[in-house]
């Protein structure tokens, strides 16, 4: 391993359920307020975390699927980020994959 880099394979992460038809893959969990967290989260179709206020800035990476905020859904490909304090009500109708990471550590 190059000195300085830190690899995670999804592959050997076992998911966890968060809500009904949403389950989370804990790739790097920060602590702090300044390392990096990073999961991918799954939604099953139909699946809605309900309304979410954010602590920190939160990058979202929808990798497949499509992604709804509460006002509008985002198509794969799409890079959403929030500051501190938006709010959002996390769904997809269709079922989707997104990477949500948190620059400034744990996401609570």
């Amino acid at each position: 391993m190059l000195a300085g880099f830190e690899v995670t394979r999804t592959d050997d992460i076992p998911q966890q359920p968060v809500a009904e038809g949403i389950a989370l893959t804990m790739l790097r969990e920060g602590t702090g307020n300044s390392d990096l967290s990073a999961m991918v989260v799954e939604f099953a179709p139909g699946a809605e975390f309900g309304m979410e206020t954010h602590e920190k800035p939160e990058v979202l990476y929808v990798l497949e699927g499509e992604f709804h905020d509460g006002e509008r859904a985002h198509p794969a490909g799409t890079l959403i980020t929030a500051k501190e304090g938006s709010v959002h009500w996390p769904a997809s109708k269709i079922g989707c994959r997104v990477l949500v990471l948190y620059p400034n550590g744990a996401t609570k």
